[in-house]
């Protein structure tokens, strides 16, 4: 490599580390001041009221990467103040919460659709903000290049330093141009790892099929041919759950024998949710539990009923039926692909 295109590389480089200096920089200056504005606020609303607001609807959210998502819940409540009723939303929460749930919040007397959750102001939250703004600034201080900057500013007017080079015989020989090529067999290798990987996948969809969810359409379809009429409970589902909008779509039949909700939910980390909150009317009985991470089963037996939940990633399904129905529901459940030996 010349002399010429390292030199272009090394500027770029330095170009990029400026503008990523630059912008950290400014984000630590803005967490900086956020944190001092919302502490300020805080205080402003030292005399705003206290009430309770009831949860009326929850979503959720994925954020981050692919492999590395994690999920943030946003919450809408509502409050009463004379007569009037109005709402908000607590957005980017860790939790989620359930419809009908209270929450504790304050609202502005002159405006009350002006509310917040945060009763008192937050001396830890001005904390946490002013130590990781902090961070921030300091690594984009140097990063953007600012230090480097008032150091020369600095220096201006001072001798520079003589610079001395290397004789000549020591000086380190050019790099060659040429490049060993690749060995066939590392490209050979790779083309069998990655056929040995996509048959890996081909097989395991061959042989566990029943680890992959189905959509509404599918349940309908399946019910229907099995003589059971199915209706669309997402609305009633979604408030007797307490899941409000996180459920997409519900559909459900009960014939007084089998009864089966299927929910499909907006993640797979919502029907987790749902599945691990759901509680069975049989408490009592042969129990049949079975974790993974994509298919989870859990069904109690009792000598007068058989209730199921599974959850197959972002769908759950509810099952209830009598004793001697439990073969039918069974039956059902595997023409699904939610049964689990």
């Amino acid at each position: 490599m010349d002399n010429g295109a390292s030199m272009k590389k090394r500027t770029a480089f330095t170009a990029l580390f400026r503008i990523m200096g630059i912008i950290v920089l400014i984000l630590g200056i803005r967490m900086i001041g956020e944190g001092i504005y919302n502490y300020i606020d805080e205080h402003h609303q030292a005399d705003w009221i206290s009430t309770t607001a009831y949860v009326v609807d929850i979503s959720s959210e994925y954020s981050g990467s692919t492999h590395d998502q994690s999920v943030h819940y946003n919450i809408t409540y509502q409050y009463e103040v004379n007569g009037a009723k109005y709402s908000d939303t607590l957005y980017n929460r860790g939790k989620p919460m359930g419809i009908g749930d209270t929450v504790k919040i304050k609202y502005d007397p002159n405006v009350p659709e002006k509310s917040t959750d945060i009763l008192k102001p937050s001396v830890y939250n001005l904390v946490i903000f002013l130590i990781f703004g902090a961070i921030l600034t300091t690594v984009g201080f140097f990063l953007s290049g600012a230090w480097a900057l008032i150091h020369k500013i600095r220096r201006r007017g001072e001798p520079e330093e003589e610079e001395y080079l290397p004789p000549e015989e020591y000086a380190e020989p050019e790099e060659s141009n040429s490049k060993p090529q690749r060995p066939v067999i590392t490209i050979a290798s790779r083309v069998i790892f990655i056929a040995v990987v996509l048959c890996g996948i081909f097989l395991s969809i061959k042989l566990f099929p029943g680890i992959h969810s189905i959509g509404t359409d599918k349940f309908i379809e399946i019910a229907e041919k099995s003589g059971y009429t199915v209706n669309d409970t997402t609305a009633s589902l979604s408030q007797d759950w307490k899941v409000g909008s996180m459920l997409k779509e519900a559909y459900s039949f009960n014939d007084g024998n089998v009864r089966m909700d299927f929910a499909v939910m907006d993640t797979a980390n919502s029907a987790a949710v749902l599945f691990n909150g759901m509680t069975l009317p049989v408490t009592d009985g042969d129990v049949k539990d079975s974790d993974g991470t994509v298919h989870e089963f859990y069904s109690v037996e009792s000598e007068m009923f058989y209730a199921a939940k599974i959850r197959i990633s972002d769908t759950v399904l509810y099952v209830l039926a009598k004793a001697e129905c439990k073969p039918k529901a069974e039956k059902l459940l595997k023409e699904l692909g939610y049964w689990k030996e």
